[in-house]
């Protein structure tokens, strides 16, 4: 397994870890629903940060500017209701992932966006159901 593909599974972890102890009222001194919160809008605006390219080109100007998009979302999630946030969230992780697929369209025939595309496809849906049990139980 790639380095990638390792990293991007056990970003999954503070997910699960995160969402278990909020369910479980464990005296942590912190907001463990904040906690999740936070952790996804940092990874939602690290992914929305792949966006960008290397390149100085001007065709991948469209990308930065969905990527800030995004980031901008991700901190909205943080400045309302919990409901509410996970609510964004998850539309974004949604809109990512699609917007990120169209892109990958546009570069068939390379192994690693089908590598890629899959394993993003896998963890969107695992983070989408997540959060949608954070949801039903908060």
């Amino acid at each position: 397994m790639r380095t990638s593909q390792t990293l991007g599974y056990m970003g999954l972890i503070p997910f699960i870890a995160i969402l278990y102890v909020s369910i479980n009222n464990m005296g942590l001194p912190l907001d463990a629903k904040q906690v999740f919160i936070a952790y996804s809008a940092i990874i939602l605006s690290f992914v929305a940060g792949t966006l960008w390219q290397t390149s100085e080109e001007r065709k991948h100007d469209r990308r930065k500017i969905v990527s800030n998009i995004f980031c901008l979302f991700a901190f909205l999630s943080l400045l309302v209701n919990q409901h509410l946030a996970l609510m964004i969230l998850v539309v974004n992780y949604i809109l990512l992932f699609l917007y990120e697929s169209k892109l990958a369209k546009l570069n068939q025939g390379h192994d690693r966006n089908i590598a890629y595309m899959t394993m993003r496809l896998r963890l969107t849906s695992i983070i989408v159901l997540l959060h949608g049990y954070a949801y039903y139980l908060w």
